[in-house]
């Protein structure tokens, strides 16, 4: 429902009448039917921000006390382990997917321990991208935070899944 303030001919306008949307800046515009963009493209990068997020949550106050001190502002560190989890233009979520499938890496040890954190399997039914499953999450956090320069002790993430487990979740 539109709100009108004034005389007839000295109105000012705020609100919906119809079709039409008025703000309170005096313009007009039609009123529009958001839309949620269902395309392989946005499906895609909803999945990977949806791993990136599951991601950050899984992390431990030391994991995060880690990232907060390399943050450049610390208020912001889900924000910035985000950034770096997905890359510029999703390059090393992309390679990290394509690292898990390396010969040297022990799948079965990633998914075991990505289930002992809870973590689940990410799909999104309108990407043109396979699901995303635990232990490729778990490893995707691993190779970002072994990259950020966080827990290298344990060593590049390759069979030592259950270590990089206990130490992101403790």
């Amino acid at each position: 429902m539109a709100k009108v303030i004034g005389s007839l001919f000295n109105l000012r306008i705020s609100g919906a009448i119809g079709e039409l949307v008025f703000d309170k800046r005096g313009f007009v515009r039609p009123k529009g039917v958001y839309r949620d963009r269902k395309t392989t493209t946005q499906g895609n990068f909803r999945q990977a921000l949806t791993v990136a997020q599951r991601c950050v949550k899984v992390c431990g106050p030391q994991t995060r006390q880690q990232v907060k001190s390399i943050t450049p502002a610390q208020a912001r560190w889900n924000c910035h382990l985000m950034k770096e989890l997905l890359g510029p233009q999703r390059a090393r979520y992309n390679q990290a997917i394509a690292d898990f499938t390396a010969p040297a890496v022990d799948q079965a040890a990633w998914e075991t321990a990505a289930l002992k954190l809870g973590m689940r399997a990410v799909t999104v039914d309108y990407a043109a991208e396979a699901g995303i499953s635990p232990g490729t999450q778990l490893f995707i956090l691993a190779s970002t935070l072994f990259h950020l320069g966080i827990y290298t002790d344990l060593g590049q993430p390759t069979a030592n899944a259950e270590a990089w487990g206990e130490r992101i979740e403790g």
